[in-house]
């Protein structure tokens, strides 16, 4: 009861924030200390009403592969937070001692900017590393287009359909990608540590991600938490079969998190998780090993 009332006296209070001229609003979460748009209505106020973001997701999703045998007891060594937004995912996995450290990947230039803001004032900047790139298949600048109200659903423009969220009438912006491959090329691993997990959301791009990976693949062998959207996959330029192909080259198996916890199944079924209807609302979590 008590918390209900809490959370609409913080509905309004947001309503109130939203209507300001564009600032960033700092408040504690779960996640750390974090600072978002005012003009973010999704991630943004979830962030301000909830005052965390998938934290429960994350600590079982750690503490699963722990008991899997998949990470170590304890602080593993490295997470790569692809898709890092403003730090929600990787600032929570360092701060709450479930790594050493992170290295975060985010295109947008407004989510970097409060990336950097906010691993800072969580006195991360010795933990976690920021790069302002999109990770895809190749080395070229791509076309970012920009959910207005919602910094979660910006994403890379491969696609010129007309699509079923007003993609059309999105802004877009021009950004840097580049290859895993090559990002650890040029950064050798001794100055990121030993890569143990890679967390992923990057709107239906995971497939180009994966084919941008192949040899950092074929060298470890790391759980890999990601988002499962169809729709946005196939937005994203990959039909179903080649994304199942590219995921079916990389992984022997997955889990699919439900409400009973996860579930493991063959990768060859990742196929039974596009929905024929192609709902634009239904994203599942899974974690690929």
């Amino acid at each position: 009861m008590f918390k209900r009332l809490s959370n609409y006296r913080k509905i309004l209070q947001w309503k109130r924030i939203h209507k300001l001229p564009e600032h960033d609003v700092t408040f504690e979460t779960a996640n750390g200390i974090l600072s978002c748009s005012n003009k973010d209505w999704l991630i943004g106020k979830h962030l301000f009403i909830q005052r965390n973001y998938e934290f429960d997701f994350i600590k079982n999703s750690v503490e699963f592969l722990q008991g899997e045998g998949l990470l170590k007891k304890g602080a593993s060594d490295t997470v790569v937070d692809v898709g890092a937004n403003i730090g929600m995912i990787g600032i929570a996995l360092v701060k709450n001692g479930f790594f050493k450290q992170a290295v975060s990947f985010e295109p947008s230039p407004d989510n970097f900017r409060l990336l950097r803001k906010n691993v800072e004032q969580n006195d991360l900047n010795e933990k976690i590393r920021c790069f302002n790139y999109a990770l895809s298949s190749e080395n070229k600048t791509l076309e970012l287009e920009l959910a207005e109200g919602n910094s979660g659903d910006n994403r890379v423009k491969l696609s010129d359909e007309k699509g079923k969220m007003n993609e059309r009438q999105r802004k877009i912006v021009r950004v840097e990608a580049r290859k895993f491959d090559t990002i650890l090329s040029e950064n050798p691993q001794p100055e990121t540590g030993e890569i143990d997990m890679l967390w992923l959301d990057i709107q239906g791009h995971e497939g180009h991600f994966f084919q941008g990976a192949k040899d950092f693949f074929s060298r470890r062998k790391i759980p890999c938490v990601s988002e499962f959207w169809g729709y946005g996959i196939k937005r994203s330029g990959i039909t179903q079969d080649e994304y199942c192909r590219i995921v079916g080259a990389t992984f022997t198996e997955f889990y699919h998190y439900e409400k009973d916890g996860f579930r493991r199944v063959e990768i060859s079924k990742i196929k039974d998780l596009f929905e024929p209807d192609e709902n634009p609302r239904r994203i599942a979590s899974v974690i690929f090993v």
